[in-house]
């Protein structure tokens, strides 16, 4: 057994400099792309493309459904027998393959019922690639098989190749639709990409046949994680519709952009979390809770030490760097960023807890009624600080849930693993 976790853990170490190394990388693409996009399209071209991103990931929580996690431990713990491989992947790309139809309608309804302008229409339309995108990468797959530096790496390419019809072709604040729909391609053409791959390598293959139980059995795994992200996506889009509603695209844009800095930053803890995973999910699954608590104190105390140095970094650097970055135009992105900031630690923190404790010890069940509390609060706060604040309020209501969330989480991974750890046999 300990020669098998010593095994697992040089593993996860190379995925994570792997991942860290795809990623570091991957940072260079917006570095380019939104300062560029920023000055060409001007706040409100760039607060449209912001906010037709924004609709489709909000769909986009219906396709995934929670099968980016619940798939995933499914892989990790049967990641020896390939046809129980198989099953799982052709049970859960029917689910998504349905529901990402289901939101394909929605989307086009809502393009052409809502009072937009023919730009704003089609580039609503265009988050169509972003919704099969994420059908045909399977994420949860190759990050139960611990192959996520192969995903990174694929979809890396992608963007820099495609970086070329963007700075070509996108020349005016007219250029609003052709923009969006290179932004939106990069997850559908390497997804294609990666799911020809694990047919090639007969990681997967035809012929598996997938009933209609099956099918509903798979989402009513996943279900839980769908509407704790269903709940989730109040707190994390809900303020960009609030925004355009009252001050229209210029304060989006402002808002996005701070979003478009903050994202990445919030994505820096993914890989140490993607990479463990597996091993976590193979702990709880053979009852040795004792090594889960060590593990977990050490990813944490990495994410609070990285939250403390880029909060002082910002306070110094910070409005040189919106500057320099956005632009003169883009100077209130600096009041938001002030406070969102603080949000990619606390996020850090609050992800470690779920994924690698509570959705690896199969208690997700657990996360529906965490993250309507969480809804309740976000929504009760929010029209208030966004009235008096604009998009400053609206940064300090997403910090204050983070906050109250983060604190329910921490209080039910603890209870989680007390539990656990009483239901070990005690040593002779």
């Amino acid at each position: 057994m300990r020669d098998d976790l010593t095994g697992l853990a040089m593993s996860t170490r190379k995925v994570i400099a792997a991942l860290y190394s795809v990623q570091l990388l991957n940072y260079a693409v917006p570095i380019v792309t939104l300062p560029y996009l920023s000055r060409v399209l001007g706040p409100a071209g760039f607060g449209a493309v912001g906010y037709a991103q924004t609709i489709a990931q909000m769909l986009l929580i219906v396709v995934d459904f929670g099968f980016d996690l619940t798939s995933a431990r499914k892989v990790a713990i049967h990641r020896d027998h390939p046809g129980l491989l198989n099953k799982i992947y052709w049970t859960t790309m029917s689910a998504k393959s349905v529901l990402a139809f289901i939101c394909c309608v929605g989307l086009a309804g809502l393009a052409f019922l809502a009072h937009a302008s023919a730009p704003d229409r089609v580039a609503t339309l265009l988050g169509i690639l972003i919704i099969w995108g994420s059908v045909l990468t399977p994420t949860w797959f190759y990050q139960g098989t611990q192959r996520m530096p192969m995903l990174a790496l694929s979809l890396l390419l992608t963007r820099v190749v495609l970086l070329l019809p963007l700075f070509v072709f996108v020349k005016t604040a007219g250029d609003v639709v052709i923009a969006a729909a290179l932004q939106f391609s990069p997850a559908l053409v390497s997804g294609v990409a990666l799911t020809a791959w694990l047919f090639r390598t007969h990681q997967v293959s035809f012929g598996c046949r997938v009933t209609l139980r099956e099918t509903l059995h798979e989402m009513k795994d996943a279900y839980h994680i769908f509407v704790s992200s269903a709940l989730t996506s109040v707190y994390m889009y809900a303020n960009v519709v609030f925004l355009r509603a009252i001050a229209g695209n210029a304060d989006v844009g402002y808002y996005v952009a701070a979003e478009k800095l903050t994202t990445p930053l919030r994505q820096l803890s993914g890989p140490v979390i993607q990479a463990f995973f597996p091993k976590m999910c193979q702990l709880y699954a053979n009852g040795d809770v004792r090594s889960v608590g060590p593990v977990l104190r050490r990813i944490l105390m990495v994410f609070i030490a990285a939250g403390a140095l880029l909060f002082v970094g910002f306070q110094v650097l910070g409005q040189w760097f919106v500057t320099l970055f956005f632009g003169v135009g883009f100077a209130k992105t600096y009041h938001v960023l002030q406070v969102m900031i603080l949000v990619p630690a606390i996020i850090g923190v609050a992800a470690t807890l779920v994924q690698l404790c509570i959705v690896a010890s199969g208690n997700q069940g657990v996360l529906k009624r965490i993250y309507f509390v969480g809804a309740l609060f976000h929504l009760c706060q929010t029209p208030v600080a966004i009235y008096f604040g604009g998009g400053v309020g609206a940064a300090y209501s997403v910090a204050a849930t983070e906050v109250f969330m983060t604190v329910i989480i921490c209080f039910m991974a603890a209870k989680i693993n007390a539990r656990l750890l009483a239901e070990v046999p005690a040593s002779p």
